[in-house]
């Protein structure tokens, strides 16, 4: 006889069946070896994300609605984007009585919350900058390309195309440019590019968001909501803790201080996309619970849609500026991380290509990491250089992929289905 979902969980939520099992044991022993600690997530947290499937951001919504389906804006001959860039950039002052949700939005926005740590945001950035380019192979081998096993939050991706077919180079760049804003020094003060660019992503999620609830094949009930904040919030822990544990698995090791830190910033990043900053981990326990409830609650159910997507992920890499030999190199580099980072079990299911002895190479490089970062710690003229040497590799990813383009995070109006 199957066990019942609990009367509040969606389907896709699958935490409570998934206990005592031994893929569940092997994530918590898992967690335990890389993070220093076994995860006990209380019953409050997982039936608060379990709800969150079926929960957007409101606001957002609402600005959605009123730039890109007000007749009044369309009369006075104002451009939804264009207001909505100048609005961000110049202040919500600007605005009139026509657009009240945005004014609303962009208030809450330019209100830096009480809680906010400059200390904490500054230490972020330097604990980022330090593991350089590894930082980068972490959140997109480790925490991107691995979270498409879970067909259900790649649902909004696989109906609008966003990392398929031609697509995948341009909106991989997109998602490396925003993440090397937000991790600027200063880079989330309003105004600057990592603030403008969240507040952007905010609304453009709204806009995706509107365009699939009014399709026909969107499936709430088993999906819950298109980009809901029980996604959001677990890819925020991806770019946060999940990265910090790739990052782990590489030979760095980080403080509470460290990871309390990068949390930190996170979910000021939240905060101005709209997300449920109440949830998100705020120290190493929370932060491993929060990995868990990910890893344990999610569906390892990939279908033809997950797996175009994995595809198409690592063959965004042959787009790369460069020569053809540099193209195949940067692609069979990142197979071999994946190789690393990827269990086997969804490598499979995944489909994804098999490089079991190019899977290995990120091992040799184990040692030289974790001495350099033994010898940041124990010598501040070597750290400085160390970061500041790996925020040039953070810099030329990024400038390589863009190649001075523009990133507008604009909804790209485009389905597939």
């Amino acid at each position: 006889m199957s066990e019942q979902p609990h009367p509040q969980h969606p389907p896709r939520f699958v935490y409570l069946a998934e206990q005592g099992r031994g893929r569940s044991r092997k994530i918590a022993w898992g967690l335990k070896l890389l993070m220093g600690k076994k995860p006990n997530p209380p019953a409050e947290l997982t039936d608060a994300v379990a709800a969150s499937y079926y929960r957007s951001d409101e606001l957002g919504d609402a600005v959605a609605a009123e730039l890109f389906a007000n007749p009044e804006l369309r009369a006075a001959g104002i451009h939804p984007q264009q207001l909505l860039k100048k609005a961000i950039h110049d202040g919500s002052h600007i605005l009139d009585d026509r657009t009240p949700a945005l004014k609303a939005l962009l208030q809450q926005a330019e209100q830096t919350p009480d809680w906010l740590d400059a200390d904490k945001l500054s230490h972020a950035c330097a604990v980022i900058h330090r593991c350089g380019r590894f930082a980068m192979y972490a959140l997109g081998d480790f925490s991107l390309l691995g979270g498409y096993a879970n067909s259900d939050i790649s649902k909004p991706l696989a109906f609008t195309g966003a990392l398929s077919g031609n697509s995948s180079f341009d909106r991989v760049s997109e998602t490396t440019s925003f993440w090397f804003d937000v991790t600027t020094p200063g880079g989330l003060e309003r105004g600057a590019p990592g603030y403008s660019a969240a507040v952007h992503v905010r609304v453009m999620h709204a806009l995706v968001r509107r365009r699939l609830l009014q399709h026909p094949d969107w499936n709430s009930e088993e999906w819950g909501l298109p980009i809901n904040q029980g996604d959001a919030l677990a890819t925020n822990v991806a770019f946060s803790m999940m990265m910090m544990t790739g990052l782990s698995m590489l030979g760095w090791r980080f403080s509470n201080r460290d990871l309390e830190a990068v949390l930190h910033l996170w979910r000021y990043v939240a905060y101005l996309m709209g997300d449920d900053i109440e949830l998100l981990p705020q120290n190493r326990q929370q932060g491993i619970d929060w990995l868990y409830i990910i890893a344990t609650g999610s569906r390892v159910n990939p279908d033809a849609d997950s797996r175009q997507l994995a595809a198409s992920y690592l063959e965004s890499f042959r787009q790369v500026p460069g020569s053809r030999f540099y193209q195949y190199f940067v692609y069979w580099f990142h197979r071999s991380y994946a190789t690393f980072f990827i269990p086997a079990d969804i490598r499979r299911a995944l489909d994804l290509p098999r490089t079991p002895l190019l899977g290995l190479l990120p091992l040799l490089q184990f040692p030289f990491l974790r001495l350099a970062d033994i010898m940041a710690r124990v010598s501040p003229r070597f750290d400085r250089w160390l970061q500041q040497y790996g925020r040039k590799g953070q810099a030329y990813i990024v400038n390589s992929r863009l190649q001075g383009r523009a990133v507008s995070f604009a909804d790209k109006k485009t389905l597939t289905r």
